[in-house]
């Protein structure tokens, strides 16, 4: 097993390439495959969007970057997510955004359907960017701050419409149940 010198001492980052600063983007730097390792060693660094989990590689003398420490002190009272630093308020902008176009989804299996999955002491979000007449393509969604994944769904994928629909039904008939508790 390799020391903590062999890996990257930074976490949670907010990014721009040095040629082009208006392209800020936000990633968690991985740190513990033998692939990060690696690409440690050679002076780059695996980037996770914490929204789509998509891995970019950057070189790090190509980016600039400030740190965005875990902080808790601040929460979006309507998420109930962290708010406290810009990557937070990334993911809490896209959560909210994801949030308004599966409620102007129709019911059922449609395309932006948001639904989420238990996992453990949270939820796995998924949503639902296909429908084909008998499978449906969904991505999964970096929401929960523990950023689980289903067992069976992963990181989404193509799947059997039966076995997404139970999810969008349910997600359905939650959105209702509080809607009539809101009015």
């Amino acid at each position: 097993m390799s020391d903590r010198s062999d890996r990257p001492e930074i976490g949670r980052i907010k990014y721009w390439a040095k040629i082009n600063k208006s392209d800020v983007r936000f990633g968690e730097v991985q740190k513990y495959s033998d692939e990060a390792k690696e690409y440690w060693k050679e002076g780059k660094v695996l980037l996770e969007d914490p929204v789509t989990g998509q891995v970019t590689l950057a070189e790090l003398d190509a980016i600039e970057y400030e740190e965005q420490p875990y902080n808790w002190d601040e929460t979006n009272p309507d998420t109930y997510m962290d708010i406290g630093t810009e990557y937070d308020r990334y993911v809490n902008d896209a959560f909210k955004e994801h949030i308004r176009k599966s409620d102007e989804a129709d019911d059922g299996v449609v395309k932006d359907k948001m639904f989420t999955v238990p996992v453990a002491d949270g939820s796995a979000y998924y949503v639902v960017t296909k429908v084909n007449k008998k499978s449906v393509d969904i991505e999964w969604r970096g929401f929960c701050p523990d950023q689980w994944h289903d067992g069976t769904l992963g990181w989404g994928g193509n799947f059997p419409m039966h076995c997404i629909e139970q999810h969008c039904n349910w997600a359905d008939a939650r959105k209702r149940m509080f809607d009539k508790v809101s009015k």
